[in-house]
């Protein structure tokens, strides 16, 4: 005999009276929950243990990926100390060009500001103006729009007492 009962979620579904003297399944709806709760906990560990770096800016620096993609500052290494000027080196999974092109650039900006950056097209940009000091190199992959695509890195370098720029405004602005 089937009929609509409410449930523990509080929606009607079918379920099955038990005529009198039918006993329960054995391990009963305690039993299906215990299961249902350790098969989902396993599940939520094997997600886990899938996922990635996810392309937050962070750990050395150097180097970050996200989906697929990954970017990385090959030059400076993180903690160099440079004298003006010098070249931010990078590497990228995916095609840089032109933005009209419909490729991936970067965006580099320094200290964490990313309203100012200069847009770089393919592998390399020089930094002609930047004041003494410590700073840090950010690079962002973004799309052919602008939009972020996912992938921050960044590195910390000292500028040599040659530094430029001592006006306190970043190169390209």
């Amino acid at each position: 005999m089937s009929s609509l009962s409410a449930g523990p979620s509080g929606l009607l579904g079918p379920s099955r009276v038990r005529p009198s003297g039918e006993s329960a399944p054995p391990g009963g709806a305690r039993g299906r929950t215990w299961r249902l709760a350790a098969g989902g906990a396993v599940l939520a560990l094997v997600a886990a243990g899938c996922g990635g770096d996810d392309g937050a800016p962070g750990g050395d620096g150097a180097a970050a990926s996200a989906g697929g993609m990954t970017l990385e500052i090959t030059a400076p290494d993180d903690g160099a100390t440079v004298e003006v000027p010098f070249t931010v080196e990078l590497s990228s999974s995916e095609e840089l060009g032109p933005t009209e092109s419909g490729a991936h650039h970067v965006h580099v900006f320094f200290d964490g500001d990313d309203t100012e950056y200069q847009v770089v097209e393919g592998g390399s940009v020089e930094i002609t103006d930047l004041p003494a000091g410590e700073h840090q190199i950010d690079a962002s992959l973004r799309n052919a729009d602008h939009s972020p695509a996912g992938v921050e890195t960044s590195v910390t370098v000292t500028v040599g007492e040659g530094g430029t720029g001592d006006d306190g405004v970043l190169p390209g602005y």
